[in-house]
């Protein structure tokens, strides 16, 4: 997705070249060494040296990971730039950068400062992640911008349907880190407090063990009445479900967290949301305007602040509008496209 949007804000912009380096396997690949992984690394690191030597850009564009081994994939793409004396522009999608720099070895070190130290631009998602670079590159240098996605409830902002009961939705890669056993172990007592609520959970599983231990707490609380995992959902099913909800929650504690599409997802459908302190969250959720951010782990607050909102019709539908006009000010794609637009265009001048 984030690949999409930012080919999206330049096509039309400059000429483009682009390395296709994903890998269309599912979640449970994801951090895995295999001779399939190191190939398609191999293939990557040859295609983008061949490409730099045959079509000259400019510009080199990466979006860098947070850890040794994506890392050092990245350097696959990075080192030829730098070798090349190429601009480039890496782009981070987390906030995890600054604790990943500081707990590597030095040889680590020495490899992340050759590799970045001498690009052109970084780019943040937020004011809080502004100093994900210290050590590694000259603050001037760090630009912030925003996620930003289309909005897909131009005509149909989310309204509550009283009939019907009150709904939670959880929306993402379901992990513990993300905050889906949290959930699981409030939910009693919020459904003790809110008769008939359901909680939806929206994504795919990362890890088995994780699923098991979610079904089994499930059926340990008796939460069947109250729990629906409906597995990965694209559009317009995911547009379906955050329709159909009353508040969004995420009470993430992931470390490599940075601004979430699932909360701007959320936002656009005119949802409160109830979320965690974590990467850019508590910049994008107001609290006590367009949700309430607690800490992570505070399960009492989690309760407390969901329990509120799906009880109080007034609060929750003054918050939901709240939230989505904060979308159309601050997240919509055509505001994150305007400033990825006057990033390449600015540094290809």
């Amino acid at each position: 997705m984030a690949t999409e949007l930012v080919l999206g804000a330049i096509r039309n912009e400059v000429s483009l070249i682009h390395l296709d380096t994903s890998d269309r396997r599912d979640l449970s690949n994801l951090g895995r060494i295999d001779l399939v992984n190191i190939a398609l690394a191999a293939w990557h690191g040859v295609r983008c040296w061949w490409l730099m030597l045959t079509r000259r850009p400019e510009i080199v564009y990466v979006p860098i990971a947070q850890d040794t081994l994506a890392f050092l994939r990245d350097c696959l793409f990075l080192v030829p730039a730098r070798v090349l004396r190429k601009k480039v522009i890496v782009h981070l999608h987390g906030g995890y950068f600054h604790a990943f720099y500081q707990s590597a070895s030095s040889p680590m070190q020495g490899l992340m400062r050759y590799a970045l130290g001498k690009i052109q631009r970084a780019v943040v998602l937020g004011t809080a992640l502004e100093g994900m670079f210290d050590g590694v590159l000259a603050p001037n240098r760090v630009r912030v911008i925003p996620n930003g996605i289309p909005d897909y409830f131009p005509d149909d902002v989310h309204g509550t349907d009283d009939s019907r009961p009150r709904t939670i939705l959880f929306l993402g890669t379901l992990m513990k880190e993300k905050g889906v056993l949290d959930v699981l172990s409030a939910l009693p007592v919020i459904a003790e407090r809110v008769p008939g609520v359901r909680a939806v959970f929206a994504g795919g599983w990362l890890r088995a063990d994780e699923r098991e231990l979610a079904e089994q707490m499930v059926r340990d609380l008796k939460l069947e009445p109250h729990v629906e995992f409906i597995g990965p959902v694209t559009p317009p099913r995911k547009h379906e479900v955050l329709r159909l909800a009353d508040v969004f929650i995420m009470p993430t504690f992931y470390k490599n967290e940075g601004h979430p599409y699932a909360i701007l997802e959320a936002m656009s459908a005119g949802l409160p949301v109830v979320s965690t302190h974590v990467g850019c969250i508590a910049e994008t959720v107001i609290d006590g305007v367009t949700g309430f951010v607690i800490q992570p782990g505070n399960q009492e607050a989690l309760v407390e602040r969901t329990v509120l909102l799906l009880t109080d019709d007034n609060l929750r539908k003054t918050m939901g509008k709240a939230s989505r006009d904060r979308f159309l000010k601050q997240y919509t794609v055509e505001r994150f496209s305007d400033h990825m637009r006057k990033l390449f265009v600015g540094l290809a001048t």
